[in-house]
């Protein structure tokens, strides 16, 4: 499962070296309390979420707690296989096993028309076989082949769905984008798109190939979302950390997020008003913050409000997935000029 690149640099060493090796001791050290709940003791993320749940007592639970239900599930399931157990991934991390990284907040900086005289909006492209709100889009996409068209159509990061259910994304998908741009020059960054809640599955994701991973504050609590930034930054990943009202962008600046994604669609309904982002940006107007545009994006027009605005990155996936012309699609979305 795990794959070792030639790079002599396979492991983050950058000067939070020796913090991110007491993180791991510590994290490993809490697994059996706080990491492995049993019927009797669950993890801080299970709390939150319940409470969630309670307060909707007697409604139909959320799409949003559904997914985090079955990711529980799924990750205690991956906990207690061989070869895929905590403390293995640990072991894998400390031989170097991870591939090196590119920092998100650079990569992001740059698009084909930032030296040019009209710059323009950075993509984040997402390869994407479903949806809940949408069911099935591309399911039998090549995710290496994607991956290496938006990367040569200039997307600065590749967004990679990874959870199974409702989206029908696995870590293979993301481990195959990797290994397809691994090779090009000024390479994408790749997110792990995925509904985190848990220090294990940022280890997968950097393990994985991953430079990036999301953190959504609308699931996690305070205490979650900043053990889990820590984390992820002690591995060298800075995530995109997602919002949707004013309330979780205070939250996501309080924990220090250098990338914030405001996603226009609700995760709770699915909903989608493209005025969400339009209504944060004076938020981070005055911070050295990268603000990115979530969901809903669909032709130029989309591009340019957000980027008279003040926003710096839009997240396409399902109109990409569904272009007959992947390339030409993103040149006419983002307005970028001929290579």
């Amino acid at each position: 499962m795990i794959y070792k690149y030639a790079s002599p640099n396979l492991v983050h060493r950058a000067t939070a070296a020796s913090y991110s090796r007491s993180a791991l001791s510590v994290w490993f050290s809490r697994l059996p309390s706080r990491n492995v709940p049993s019927r009797h003791t669950h993890d801080s993320s299970a709390c939150f979420v319940s409470a969630a749940m309670s307060e909707a007592a007697g409604k139909p639970p959320t799409i949003l707690e559904k997914i985090y239900a079955q990711r529980q599930k799924d990750v205690e399931a991956a906990k207690a296989t061989p070869g895929t157990r905590p403390e293995e991934l640990e072991a894998y991390l400390k031989m170097g096993l991870a591939p090196p990284l590119i920092p998100l907040v650079q990569r992001l900086r740059r698009n084909p028309s930032t030296a040019t005289a009209r710059p323009s909006l950075s993509l984040m492209a997402e390869i994407k076989r479903a949806s809940p709100s949408k069911g099935d889009i591309a399911l039998h996409v090549n995710p290496a082949a994607q991956a290496l068209l938006y990367a040569q159509a200039g997307a600065s990061v590749i967004s990679v769905l990874t959870e199974p259910t409702w989206f029908k994304g696995s870590l293979l998908d993301l481990r195959l984008a990797r290994q397809a741009v691994d090779a090009l020059p000024d390479r994408p960054a790749l997110l792990r798109k995925e509904f985190i809640f848990a220090e294990y599955q940022i280890a997968e994701a950097r393990l994985w190939g991953a430079d990036t991973v999301l953190l959504i504050v609308a699931m996690l609590a305070q205490e979650q979302l900043e053990r889990l930034y820590a984390y992820a930054t002690s591995l060298g990943m800075e995530p995109l950390v997602e919002v949707n009202n004013a309330k979780e962008m205070e939250r996501a600046l309080a924990v220090g997020a250098k990338v914030v994604g405001v996603n226009n669609r609700n995760l709770h309904d699915f909903s989608v008003d493209m005025g969400t982002t339009s209504g944060l940006v004076d938020m981070v107007r005055e911070r050295d913050v990268v603000l990115c545009a979530l969901s809903g994006i669909k032709g130029p027009e989309d591009v340019r409000v957000y980027k008279e605005q003040g926003v710096h990155a839009v997240l396409v996936g399902e109109s990409l997935m569904r272009a007959t012309d992947t390339t030409t699609f993103i040149k006419e979305l983002l307005e970028w000029p001929d290579a």
